[in-house]
Parts: structure tokens; sequence; C-alpha cells
């Protein structure tokens, strides 16, 4: 049997949807890739900031940018499915199979990655759009960062897109 070629350099995941289902796959893809021995950065933009906004987030700024975060309320303890979500009965269904199959929610794999040694990083220029800063955020997120950040992780090692 061929031996698999062993992937080397850091896997960087930018997380852009904040589809339940989405982020759930993206803490899959870093645990594994932790497990294996790889560096990971999962670096959150736009939608899927809300993976890692407090509870109660409150947005400043520039009335848009308000109004904006009074709408958008998901934050790292309620996301959506982003499909069969059927006004929230698809997101109970899925969260008691995970229950039942002991699987991690969102919030404890992203606990167990950061603790295994992944950076998570949040994207200063949504966090500017929608209002927020770094109080608005949960504890695991290391640092506030733009693109720029994120393509000098990615040009070294592997970057894939949750979208």
């Amino acid at each position: 049997m061929a031996e698999a070629q062993q992937i080397q350099g850091e896997l960087v995941l930018l997380v852009l949807s904040g589809d339940m289902e989405k982020g759930l796959a993206a803490c899959n893809l870093a645990l594994a890739a932790l497990a294996a021995g790889r560096p990971v950065t999962l670096f959150f933009s736009f939608w899927g900031l809300n993976f890692i906004k407090a509870k109660s987030p409150r947005p400043g700024g520039a009335l848009l940018s308000r109004l904006f975060g009074w709408i958008n309320r998901d934050h790292a303890e309620r996301q959506r499915l982003g499909r069969f979500h059927l006004g929230g009965a698809g997101r109970w269904a899925l969260l008691r199979l995970m229950r039942r199959h002991r699987l991690p929610s969102f919030r404890e794999s992203l606990g167990m990655a950061h603790q295994m040694g992944a950076r998570v990083i949040a994207c200063s220029t949504t966090l500017g759009l929608m209002g927020l800063n770094r109080d608005d955020l949960i504890p695991e997120v290391d640092e506030i960062a733009g693109a720029m950040a994120f393509l000098e992780r990615a040009r070294a090692g592997q970057a894939l897109c949750i979208s």
C-alpha cells in the first residue's frame, strides 16, 4: 500500500459564512490538522465573525454600523443553519443529534482547537464595518488583523475558504 503524502505547512481557514454547519466544518478541519501536527489559523471575516462575537456585543460608531450590529444578532453561542433552518427547528434537531452522538458544539470545538494551538484572528475591517471592538469578541480570539495577515500566513501554507 502506498504511503499517503504528508502535507506540510500551516492550514489557514478563512471563515466567511456564519452558518452553523460551516463553522463546525472549519473546526473539524482545524482539529484534524492539529492532530496531524500542522499549525492552524482560523481567520474570521464578514458573517463568519459571528462565530467569535460575544453574546451581548455593543456595536458603536456610525448609525449604520450600530443598526447593522442590532440586526445581526448571531453570536458565538447561537448560529443559524444555512439550509433547513426551519425557524430554528433544524438547528435544534442538529444540536440534539450532535449531543446524542457526543459531538462537541462549535464553541467547544473552537475551544479545543485553541487549546491545541490554533490561532484565532478577527478581521479588523469587518470589525470596523460592524462597529465592534476587542471587547465584543470571545476570549479565544488571539489577534485582530487585516487581509495582509491572512495572505502572509496563507503564502507559506494551505488556505481554504469556508463560505
